[in-house]
């Protein structure tokens, strides 16, 4: 097996085509099918299957993708920190923040990260968590924040949680009813007044969505739903028309201003927000300061009480 024939699979992948790979990688498209026919026989196992949608890896070419690309990035990883060993870090760092979270803390983690580390460069990615996990799993980015339900077992604050993550949670985060005029009268608004408003929601594969449907499901209430979308910034907008509420973060991007915000209670409704990395390729030099930066920050404008409705997480 050779780092050709990995750089060559997982390009294949990625483009999901032969002939786009070969284009891009510059190599005739006989030549390159001939070494991925080398390499499936080398591994004795089918690593590509082809339809008229293009080609993409099947089952063990998943398996074989993902660790292709933490190879290829953990010889990146090598060469740039041997050449920049020492005390200034160097090299790209990417990060992926859910939206809401972007809102609040890109801004000021690429100042200090400017500040301090002036040879690192950020490439964020801002999504939504579901697809933030994959990209971190599939080696694609070196690590991101993710919304997860909070658990009742919060006492750890460093445990993995899921297969190939290596999880730090940061912050709890209460959900609130975001609307246009309110229910009622007070700050707090119970889950069974939030079920008499129209509701503009992510759709359910967002962490967030699961845990407003499971809030309502296990309370017994029915949950109007008016449309489901993805993203954020139109939620915001739908809710500010006064067409319909919403549920979650106070941080939503576009900001609060003009608009009602009301903590859910009765029960209240929070998520935790964590930093998670690939556990299988160790992180560059330049990757770890930026991870104690994340959390360093983070923790800033939780104490300063700049990251609306969030606490620290509970301590053993």
């Amino acid at each position: 097996m050779e780092i050709r024939q990995l750089k060559y699979f997982v390009r294949i992948v990625e483009l999901g085509s032969v002939s786009r790979a070969a284009a891009d990688l510059f190599i005739a498209q006989p030549a390159l099918s001939h070494q991925m026919s080398n390499l499936e026989e080398e591994l004795k196992v089918k690593l590509l299957s082809r339809s008229v949608r293009g080609v993409s890896a099947t089952e063990a070419g998943e398996v074989f993708y993902r660790h292709a690309r933490a190879m290829l990035r953990q010889m990146d990883r090598m060469r740039t920190d041997v050449q920049h060993a020492g005390d200034y870090p160097q090299g790209l760092v990417s990060v992926g923040l859910p939206s809401s979270a972007a809102t609040l803390l890109a801004p000021p983690l690429i100042a200090e990260a400017a500040t301090r580390y002036p040879d690192i460069q950020l490439q964020i990615t801002e999504s939504l968590s579901g697809h933030l996990e994959e990209l971190v799993v599939n080696g694609r980015i070196e690590m991101s924040l993710l919304f997860d339900p909070l658990a009742t077992d919060m006492g750890a604050s460093r445990r993995k949680v899921s297969s190939h993550l290596d999880v730090r949670p940061l912050l709890v985060e209460d959900l609130f009813l975001l609307s246009a005029h309110g229910v009622g009268a007070g700050d707090d608004v119970s889950l069974a007044q939030a079920a008499s408003c129209a509701l503009a929601l992510p759709g359910r594969s967002n962490v967030t969505r699961q845990i407003i449907d499971a809030a309502f499901q296990s309370a017994g209430l029915d949950m109007r739903v008016i449309a489901e979308l993805d993203s954020l910034a139109t939620i915001r907008a739908v809710v500010a028309s006064g067409v319909g509420a919403t549920i979650g973060s106070a941080s939503i991007p576009g900001g609060t201003a003009g608009l009602r915000i009301q903590r859910v209670t009765e029960p209240a409704l929070q998520r935790r927000l964590s930093l998670c990395t690939f556990d299988i390729v160790p992180l560059s030099s330049a990757a770890h300061r930026i991870v104690e930066l994340i959390s360093e920050v983070t923790a800033r404008l939780v104490s300063a009480g700049q990251w609306p409705g969030a606490s620290p997480v509970p301590q053993p």
